[in-house]
């Protein structure tokens, strides 16, 4: 699936391997395979995911491979990750070859935070990850970057360490692959593992400016990002947040009020909370999400998300906002279907991207100027 076309041109001197490569695209066929063809098919796979979230969605996907889509997609989640996509393309890895890969410990360094709670009950390390600017100056921005359900850090912090090299990236791991939002199968106390890791990098990190930090989160990672800005009692600890692909749950917000919850392991948000941070927001969605529809609705198990613009709104209106929603007509092009939803004065704005999927896809490349600039500057220009 991934890479399929430039895979075709590179083989077609060895008819042989370009069959067998065939073979395994359309009958999900099993071949043992070199280190080089595997690290050619990854670097197709990371060349798909635009916003770096560590999975393919459809729209990611070029038109011809997209076809084979509900093939890769093994577990039918209507996710790819990347052991799907080289399953498929170049088939299971020989178990004697077989490397752990790890992340380059002189760029990226791994630490734990230890908790225990029901579903952990002997304790369990939590790990994160955090890449550091070659080059330390007195204070070190800090960016979080939280994965979608069924991502890694690891991949995360890849793609965010480039484009923010001079910044202290982190990337935190979901237990069991995702955030404890709404129905997930994690039910792990994850406000309280932020604020660990915060404590954690005062000591580790000295130089790092905790006094601000900024976070960008996909799917169910901004789901996470939304607990913390209602659950967080540190007004000035969170700076500016990006969530993207997603909206506030009903549960979060309800009856015009922000709940948060008495437990962890129930999942009810049964306690009426007043936010307080003074973040900025710049939240991001599509208009043909399958996955968090962004007019709102249900979405998988038992979670009902509130509308894209309405959580925008909401959130306008924590931060002192007094006047009406923006109403839909009224938001103002930035480039070509690209519509911005500005409440100025409450530094909140709602970036809605036309005919975008959950993952965005090619119209979301345009975005990422957008989010580049309003993390080192908290503005967005007016055409890009």
């Amino acid at each position: 699936m991934s890479f399929l076309f430039d895979r075709v041109r590179l083989l077609i001197m060895n008819p042989k391997q370009l069959i067998i490569t065939f073979s395994l695209i359309v009958f999900g066929g099993i071949q043992f395979v070199t280190a080089d063809q595997r690290a050619e098919s990854s670097r197709g796979f990371k060349n798909w995911d635009k916003n770096g979230d560590g999975f393919l969605i459809p729209s990611e996907v070029p038109e011809g491979p997209r076809e084979n889509f509900n093939n890769v997609d093994r577990n039918k989640d209507g996710k790819v990750t990347l052991e799907e996509h080289l399953l498929a393309t170049v088939g299971s890895e020989d178990p004697k070859k077989r490397k752990v890969r790890k992340l380059d410990s002189n760029q990226y360094k791994r630490h734990v935070i230890r908790q225990t709670w029901d579903q952990e009950k002997q304790g369990y390390d939590r790990e994160y990850y955090v890449s550091a600017p070659e080059k330390t100056k007195s204070e070190i921005p800090v960016l979080f970057v939280f994965h979608g359900g069924g991502g890694k850090a690891s991949n995360m912090i890849r793609g965010w360490s480039r484009r923010f090299s001079d910044y202290l990236v982190v990337s935190p791991q979901g237990y069991k692959g995702g955030w404890n939002i709404s129905a997930e199968a994690t039910k792990a106390p994850d406000t309280d593992f932020f604020k660990e890791i915060i404590k954690d990098l005062k000591v580790k990190y000295p130089k790092a400016n905790l006094s601000g930090v900024s976070m960008v989160g996909f799917s169910n990672g901004a789901g996470y990002i939304f607990r913390l800005l209602i659950e967080i009692d540190d007004e000035n600890l969170i700076k500016r947040v990006v969530p993207m692909v997603s909206s506030m749950e009903e549960g979060q917000y309800h009856d015009g009020s922000f709940w948060q919850r008495s437990n962890d392991k129930n999942g009810n948000y049964d306690v009426k909370k007043k936010p307080i941070t003074k973040s900025s927001i710049l939240s991001v969605h599509g208009t043909e999400d399958r996955v968090v529809p962004y007019l709102g609705g249900k979405r998988g198990r038992n979670a009902i998300h509130l509308s894209a613009q309405d959580t925008a709104f909401y959130w306008a209106q924590q931060k002192g906002f007094k006047g009406k929603k923006i109403a839909d007509k009224d938001g103002k092009q930035i480039s070509r279907d690209i519509i911005s939803y500005s409440y100025k004065k409450a530094d909140v704005t709602h970036i809605k991207v036309v005919g975008g999927g959950h993952g965005l896809g090619p119209k979301g490349e345009k975005v990422n100027p957008m989010i580049n600039d309003f993390i080192r500057t908290g503005k967005i220009k007016r055409s890009y």
